[in-house]
């Protein structure tokens, strides 16, 4: 029998967004959870935690998520999350959405053939669904066989995923025939 992997002690950071303010939750071996709201997001106080490298990496993080919502090219490869439970499979789903340019969108197939796995696409929906670090991993940019966007747990849903494909390419929807 598989346990679980033991979580280390979690450090919180708040970060502001045009979509509400956003929490991130870190262990010491990465990002463990990008959350939108809640009632402890104060972006006021930044981060709570005197641990350097959680430091460093929330203060990157927030680097990058304010580049992200001045400009939409943002990429967040570099940013250092936890895999501690991640599967082989959902690892390799993950690591290639990361790969997934700003303004650029792949279907669940596309995905599923990238991560090694091209008759797997419903179990990409699936890890997409379960992504708790949402933008880091951008799931957002993953829709669905016929050009629909399904699927985007963040508050505002498909609306939200729609404003996110919106800043990173204006034109996105026109160009690509999206539609919700």
């Amino acid at each position: 029998m598989t346990s679980k992997p033991r979580l280390a002690a979690v450090s919180l950071a708040h970060h502001a967004s045009p979509f509400g303010p956003i929490e991130s939750e870190w262990t010491d071996r990465g990002l463990w959870r990008l959350r939108w709201g809640g009632a402890q997001a104060d972006v006021t106080s930044p981060i709570k935690t005197k641990t350097p490298k959680i430091v460093s990496w929330a203060q990157s993080l927030d680097d990058r998520l304010n580049a992200f919502f001045e400009f939409g090219t943002t990429t967040f490869e570099n940013i250092q999350v936890d895999q501690s439970d991640w599967t082989p499979f959902v690892g390799a789903v993950y690591r290639h959405c990361r790969r997934i340019e700003p303004g650029t969108t792949l279907t669940y197939r596309e995905l599923a053939a990238r991560a090694g796995s091209p008759r797997a696409s419903r179990a990409v929906g699936g890890a997409m669904a379960r992504n708790r670090i949402p933008i880091v991993i951008p799931c957002h940019r993953v829709i669905a066989s016929s050009g629909k966007l399904c699927g985007f747990s963040a508050p505002g849903g498909l609306e939200t995923k729609q404003a996110l494909l919106d800043l990173e390419n204006p034109n996105h929807s026109q160009l690509h025939g999206l539609a919700m």
